[in-house]
C-alpha cells in the first residue's frame, strides 16, 4: 500500500509540474507578444471559462490569431495534467464517487470502443475537464487523452481566432 501512495504522489506531482510548464508557457508567450493586460486577460478567461472565449477574446486584445490560440490553448489545457494524475487518487478518496464511477465504467465497456479520439471533436464543447473525466472513466491512456484533447483545443481555438481576425476586417 505504501508503494502505491508514493507511485500515486509521483504522479500527481509530474501532473503538476506539467500543468505548471504549461500554464508558464502560455504566459511567456503572451507576454512576448502583447504584455501583461492582455495575457492576463486571454488566460484567465481560457481558464475559467473555456477556449473559445479565451481565443475569441485575444483578436480584439490584439493577439495575432495564431499567437491567441496557442495562448489560449495552452491556458486551457494547464490543468489537464494534473487532473489526469489525480482523477485515480481522487475517487479513492470519495466512496460515493467510486460506487457511481463503478456503475458508469460498465457504459464505458460499451462505448469505449470508439477509441479516444472521439474526444478531440468534444473537447470545444464539453471541455477539457469533463474530457478528462470522460477519458479517465473509459481508462484511456492519459497521455492519448492530453493528445486527443490538445488537437481538439487547438482546432478550435485557430477557427475561432481566425473567425474572430475576419470578421473585425469585416467591420
Amino acid at each position: 500500500m505504501e508503494v502505491l501512495r508514493i507511485k500515486n504522489t509521483r504522479l500527481v506531482w509530474l501532473g503538476a509540474t506539467l500543468s505548471a510548464v504549461l500554464l508558464g508557457a502560455a504566459f511567456v508567450f503572451g507576454m512576448l507578444t502583447k504584455g501583461i493586460v492582455p495575457t492576463v486577460s486571454v488566460v484567465l478567461t481560457s481558464l475559467t471559462l473555456e477556449v473559445l472565449a479565451g481565443a475569441a477574446a485575444s483578436v480584439p486584445l490584439g493577439f495575432d490569431p495564431a499567437m491567441g490560440a496557442l495562448v489560449a490553448s495552452l491556458a486551457n489545457l494547464a490543468p489537464v495534467p494534473l487532473l489526469a494524475a489525480s482523477f485515480d487518487a481522487l475517487v479513492r478518496r470519495w466512496n460515493w464517487l467510486s460506487r457511481k464511477l463503478a456503475r458508469a465504467e460498465k457504459f464505458g465497456a460499451q462505448y469505449g470502443k470508439y477509441g479516444v479520439w472521439v474526444l478531440a471533436p468534444l473537447a470545444p464543447f464539453l471541455g477539457v475537464y469533463v474530457g478528462v473525466s470522460i477519458g479517465a472513466l473509459f481508462r484511456f491512456p492519459p497521455i492519448s487523452v492530453l493528445t486527443s484533447l490538445a488537437v481538439g483545443v487547438i482546432a478550435s481555438s485557430l477557427l475561432t481566432t481566425m473567425g474572430m481576425a475576419e470578421l473585425m476586417r469585416l467591420l
